[in-house]
């Protein structure tokens, strides 16, 4: 069992990662992404999911906010998304592999 908030930290910490809209959106469309993660209360999720399934690019959808995300990856501001580039040796990618 993959611990989500551990794993959310340890990417944060040891992996790449980009934060906000725009450059998620870029990354998603450049092919960069390896996993989308969003908060419930992402305001502009409608638009990530249509790139998501665009571009085939597995996504997280975390169940608390953005404030909570943005704590949870050691951030002091809300994050409602971001993409992970580089998993740096975290189990991040298993989220998703294991809801297949």
């Amino acid at each position: 069992m993959v611990d989500v908030n551990k794993a959310l930290k340890d990417v944060s910490k040891k992996g790449t990662i980009i934060i906000g809209k725009k450059q998620t959106k870029t990354a998603i469309q450049k092919g960069k992404a390896k996993l989308v993660v969003m908060a419930n209360n992402c305001p502009y999720a409608k638009d990530i999911i249509v790139l998501v399934m665009e571009n085939k690019v597995p996504i997280y959808n975390y169940t608390s906010t953005g404030v909570e995300l943005g704590y949870t990856c050691g951030k002091s501001f809300a994050v409602s998304s971001f993409a992970v580039l580089d998993e740096g040796g975290s189990n991040i990618l298993q989220l998703v592999q294991k809801r297949k």
